[in-house]
């Protein structure tokens, strides 16, 4: 994995020399891939005439927002009792080159049939939804799945809500078991409640939430995400584009020349307008390094400094599913991708000595002939070190004794600092004379310096 944390870490650099995700060579770059979508349009190169026929026309939700005719999802199920094969989506590539994500708009009332054509054709088993039914006063989305336990009749289709669970204030999870011609098959659904239309969340900690937690559903699955919003190219271009990414970072497949210029450009040749807005591209930006972060701190020391406090816990929401939701069997064990933004099991080591800021003076009258006691001061810093480094230290310390309570200090344990002078113990410090070291991979506070 070095070789992919190698190409992360150049990225994070060239970012953070670019300005970060604010720095306005994105908007430069933003600028540049829409240059290069408009004059796709206007040179044809991705034609839409499928979607431009006109008894597809009325399918569209958008008019502008039409499937590239080289990548558009075809259905091929039910044509036999009447219903052609166009649905407003198009299958974009993943890390592998598989038709990985299959990223479409919002269903309309007349094309909710259409659309469990697609999932149940393509064996879809995890639905991605980044809008609201509504949004501000407007329908964004038809509701294709019940409410209630009362099953949804959608044409051939019986879908019926198995559980429905919150994972945090903005995603909803719900199973859905969708019946089709006497057979049946267990279909996840992600929403993202509040993701504003053409902006970003609030938090990109909730968006790794959500491609985590599809990832952990898909489990073995080689069937691709089927992934929406209202017009299924902005939020729905965020969403494939950052689960593309974590791919790539999961497989060791990240080039050492890895932007997201190009995975952007090469995600609109395939479906319109994917990552509509500057505000959406730099969110992704933002994402993506977090998630950089995020690996190099669990796997590198020498990367402690990166970011603090980037390796967020994420609930598993698998834990609140029973054996007895789905009749379907598990996959096997040991095929589900789990988390790359876990922090590390075990805390790294902190074994170095740090100076500490002195924090108290010599008494009055201690100073030398002279010299006015005023003038005088205990050295600005005062070493430290692992308790357990101490020479002479207790065999029982070395190993890691239990640790002491404030009210007693005559054990610390091997998490303790002591204040040091040559390699014995002072007690030159003005506060508490052993210092608890740090919890968690990062470093010391910013007043403790290496020696």
């Amino acid at each position: 994995m070095a070789r992919g944390l190698d190409a992360a870490r150049s990225f994070l650099e060239r970012l953070e020399a670019r300005g970060g995700p604010e720095g306005m060579a994105l908007a430069r770059e933003f600028s540049d891939i829409r240059a290069c979508f408009d004059a796709w349009k206007t040179d044809n190169v991705c034609s839409t005439e499928a979607g431009s026929v006109s008894k597809n026309v009325g399918k569209n939700r958008y008019k502008d927002v039409v499937p590239y005719d080289q990548t558009r999802a075809i259905l091929s199920l039910l044509q036999e009792e009447g219903h052609g094969d166009y649905i407003n989506g198009n299958f974009i590539r993943g890390a592998d080159g598989s038709q990985a994500y299959i990223a479409t708009q919002g269903p309309l009332p007349h094309t909710l049939i259409d659309f469990w054509r697609l999932v149940w054709e393509f064996r879809v088993k995890v639905i991605l939804m980044a809008c609201g039914e509504t949004e501000n006063g407007r329908k964004k989305c038809e509701r294709y799945w019940p409410q209630e336990q009362e099953p949804l009749q959608i044409g051939p289709f019986c879908i019926t809500l198995i559980k429905e669970l919150a994972l945090n204030a903005d995603i909803i999870l719900r199973l859905l078991l969708v019946t089709f011609q006497k057979k049946f098959r267990s279909v996840h659904q992600l929403q993202y409640m509040s993701w504003p239309d053409r902006g970003v969340p609030r938090n990109p900690d909730t968006v790794l939430t959500m491609i985590e937690e599809a990832r952990c559903l898909q489990g073995s699955s080689p069937g691709p995400f089927c992934v929406h919003c209202s017009a299924g190219c902005g939020r729905t271009g965020v969403l494939c584009a950052i689960d593309y990414v974590r791919q790539l970072l999961l497989t060791e497949m990240i080039p050492p020349d890895f932007s997201l210029f190009d995975v952007v450009l090469e995600m609109r040749k395939q479906r319109p307008s994917i990552v509509q807005t500057e505000k959406q591209y730099r969110f992704l930006h933002q994402v993506v390094a977090q998630m950089f972060y995020s690996a190099l701190q669990k796997t590198s020391p020498e990367d402690q400094n990166l970011k603090e406090n980037c390796a967020p816990l994420y609930d598993d929401a698998l834990s609140h599913w029973t054996s007895t939701d789905l009749p379907a069997n598990p996959g096997p064990p040991g095929t589900v991708l789990r988390s790359i933004s876990m922090p590390a099991t075990q805390p790294l080591a902190m074994a170095d000595t740090y100076a500490v800021v002195q924090k108290r003076r010599d008494p009055a009258g201690a100073a030398p002939e002279g010299q006015e006691s005023s003038a005088v001061e205990k050295p600005l810093y005062s070493q430290v070190m692992p308790r357990a480094q101490r020479p002479g230290a207790h065999a029982e310390e070395v190993q890691g004794a239990s640790p002491s309570s404030p009210a007693d200090r005559s054990s610390a344990g091997q998490d303790a600092y002591e204040d040091v002078a040559d390699g014995a113990q002072t007690g030159g410090l003005g506060f508490n004379l052993r210092i608890r070291r740090p919890k968690g991979p990062r470093e010391p506070p910013v007043e403790w310096t290496r020696v």
